[in-house]
């Protein structure tokens, strides 16, 4: 177990901000995050207590008063069985196992376990590929990229809960995963520590291609290779366009602060997206389509960076903070001296301009702590 006092956070969050705590704990082990809560009173950590992960989804508005808890677990290992719950892989033809679990501390960065995955033929990550953070953060806020949601492959979150100090395996359906929401982020908010997630793959092809271009992506990539179709390439071929996607759209926080994607999409009712789509018709043209996807029950999702593009932020920068020239969805630290009062008053004047131009109510992705 690793304990700090005025633990210096800036490089514990992906935004840069140069903020403290008053004290940092780092467990290695489920025993070692016990022993903390078994024996609270002799610790005396300060409260109130906040678990993070890689820092990647956090705005830190000010120096924390309390305790930040990181997890140390670090490992990825194949299960048939996890613990008592009966988790069992599927099998097919001949025995071959289709559904393969698989099980990551929740210390173990994200893209390096997608970066396993693929390396071992197993289906299921790639889509999710280059998304900063950690695996336990990532079963936390449902982090979802290029039409996949990590809860598609999530199986069972293995936690502790503060409240009884036992470990409890919650199941995915026990999480009730939403659009970046789970049951960690909302009514549980607190209670459970996450320490390992056991993931469902598969061993046989089954890429996600329809979002955007992806699919032409994939197959101009695999056009330039003269390998043959995607399902016989592997998932590190699709890894490989993602990352290069990403990479083409999205700053890399260890050369420009950011907590990646800051606003939520929104998801509106149908009459909202007319006005939204009045408003681009009589701009552009009667041809235009907005971008949007259908959210079922009469609501359309509309891209929260295309809300914003329209409003003139994309490219824009005040002082230490600005927007990202190729992607308006992401605030960045422009000069990695930014404070968290200019990062949050660029939030509040892109929700207002949005607000007024268009109705729609933008509401951060990123925690704000």
């Amino acid at each position: 177990m690793k304990i700090e006092y005025d633990k210096d956070l800036a490089r514990m969050n992906t935004f840069g901000m140069k903020v403290s705590c008053a004290c940092y704990v780092e467990f290695s082990s489920e025993d070692e995050l016990s022993d903390i809560f078994r024996n609270m009173e002799r610790y005396g950590f300060p409260q109130p207590f906040l678990h993070i992960g890689g820092g990647s989804n956090l705005l830190f508005t000010r120096d924390f008063p309390g305790t930040v808890f990181h997890s140390a677990i670090r490992f990825i290992r194949r299960v048939d069985v996890q613990g008592d719950s009966g988790l069992k892989a599927s099998s097919g033809a001949a025995g071959r196992p289709e559904s393969v679990l698989v099980e990551a501390g929740s210390g173990v960065l994200w893209d390096d376990f997608c970066a396993w995955c693929a390396g071992e033929g197993f289906w299921g990550p790639e889509n999710l590929s280059g998304i900063p953070g950690e695996a336990g953060a990532a079963a936390v806020q449902n982090i979802g990229a290029y039409g996949v949601e990590v809860k598609d492959i999530v199986r069972e979150v293995r936690c502790f809960d503060v409240v009884t100090g036992v470990i409890r395996p919650l199941h995915v359906k026990d999480c009730r995963y939403g659009y970046r929401d789970s049951i960690f982020k909302d009514t549980a908010k607190g209670r459970y520590v996450v320490t390992s997630v056991v993931f469902a793959l598969s061993s046989v092809p089954q890429p996600r291609l329809e979002y955007g271009h992806v699919r032409s992506a994939v197959e101009q990539a695999l056009s330039s290779s003269g390998a043959g179709p995607a399902t016989s390439s592997g998932p590190s071929l699709v890894r490989d366009v993602i990352l290069g996607i990403r990479g083409s759209k999205l700053p890399d926080p260890a050369v420009v602060g950011n907590a990646g994607s800051f606003f939520k999409n929104p998801v509106v009712p149908r009459s909202s997206y007319d006005i939204v789509e009045n408003y681009a018709k009589s701009r552009y043209g009667a041809d235009y389509e907005v971008p949007h996807f259908d959210a079922g029950s009469g609501f359309i999702k509309i891209p929260a960076a295309w809300l914003i593009e329209q409003c003139g932020w994309k490219g824009y920068r005040e002082g230490n903070v600005g927007v990202y020239e190729k992607q308006p969805i992401v605030l960045v630290n422009v000069t990695g001296k930014a404070s968290p009062d200019e990062v949050v008053a660029l939030e509040h004047k892109i929700v207002m301009s949005v607000q007024n131009l268009f109705g729609i109510t933008l509401h951060p992705e990123v925690e704000h702590i």
